[in-house]
């Protein structure tokens, strides 16, 4: 039989992975404690994800009552805000199987991993998988005959980071960048980018009150999220001071936080809501990155040095 899941019930006598000791209060709006059948009704729609990804945890042995679960959930929003747990194999295959616009980072208990990982690996929305269970050395041959598992995993810590990392790839790899040799070969996406780009520039924006809509609407994504909570709150107070002496939107923008993720999910899905929320922040970011490459290209170049830089997707070795 296969080790335990991450997280078994409170009445079970097994020692289970190591999930954390910090204990939270509540969890995100994105997860809900509710019976099986609620929770089918309320998973997240790809309009409320505000991310390219969003996390998927199988483990049959799932008891949302005990503390350690909880703070895992807690543990993960920290990268990930939208988290979707499932004791069903068949109902977690179903939902994985009808996302389209975004990439599903996978944990799967030790019990599961060998029933269920042949038959969604080749699945294109399944960006990684993560066993996450009690006995490590068990999986670990097995694990290397499948490229997207990451990792067996008995502790939250050490899953947590590695999560992260494919997070970042995963931003980066749905980064489009297009090439053409003449107008017919442009894809409309970039298009409408563009013409998005030039209307907003345009735009004379009420600052203050831009700013406080994109406040209120970033709460309303991350509702119950503390981490992310807490840097909108500092978006709110700061970011407006010293706009332009400080790169506040090139600073926010490298920063891993809530105004980079829907940013990017909005340049990459084109979804009208979120772009419009994000209007003055993409006008902000444009106008200090003009600024920057004015300064850069006069103060160290000179004003006809052309300055090359290179950007690229991650691939894995595997791929190819």
């Amino acid at each position: 039989m296969g080790c335990s899941g991450s997280i078994s019930r409170a009445s079970s006598h097994r020692h289970h992975p190591k999930t954390g000791t910090l204990a939270w209060p509540s969890l995100s709006a994105t997860y809900r404690k509710s019976d099986n059948t609620t929770k089918r009704n309320h998973r997240a729609q790809s309009h409320e994800i505000v991310q390219n990804f969003l996390l998927l945890w199988l483990d049959e042995e799932i008891d949302e009552s005990i503390d350690d679960y909880r703070n895992s959930i807690k543990h993960l929003q920290r990268i990930v805000n939208t988290i979707e747990t499932f004791t069903d194999k068949d109902e977690c295959v179903d939902y994985l199987s009808q996302l389209q616009n975004e990439k599903a980072f996978l944990i799967v208990s030790g019990t599961l991993c060998e029933a269920v990982v042949p038959h969604i690996h080749h699945m294109t929305q399944l960006y990684s998988i993560y066993v996450f269970c009690q006995i490590q050395p068990k999986y670990e041959e097995w694990v290397k005959d499948w490229y997207k598992v990451k990792g067996v995993f008995t502790e939250i810590t050490p899953l947590s980071d590695s999560i992260r990392q494919s997070a970042r790839y995963c931003d980066e790899d749905l980064i489009v960048i297009s090439a053409a040799s003449s107008l017919n070969e442009i894809e409309p996406s970039f298009m409408y980018t563009q013409l998005f780009k030039e209307i907003i520039l345009e735009i004379d924006f009420d600052a203050k009150k831009e700013i406080n809509a994109l406040v209120e609407y970033a709460h309303e994504k991350y509702a119950g999220n503390d981490e992310h909570s807490t840097m909108i709150e500092e978006f709110a107070r700061e970011y407006q001071d010293n706009l332009e002496e400080n790169n506040k939107p090139i600073w926010w923008y490298t920063r891993e936080c809530f105004v980079y993720h829907m940013l990017n999910r909005a340049l990459g899905t084109l979804q009208v809501e979120i772009l419009l929320k994000v209007g003055i922040f993409i006008r902000d970011l444009h106008q200090n990155i003009e600024k920057l490459h004015f300064e850069q290209s006069n103060d160290i170049r000179g004003p006809t040095t052309t300055i090359t830089v290179y950007r690229g997707p991650v691939e894995e070795k595997e791929k190819f």
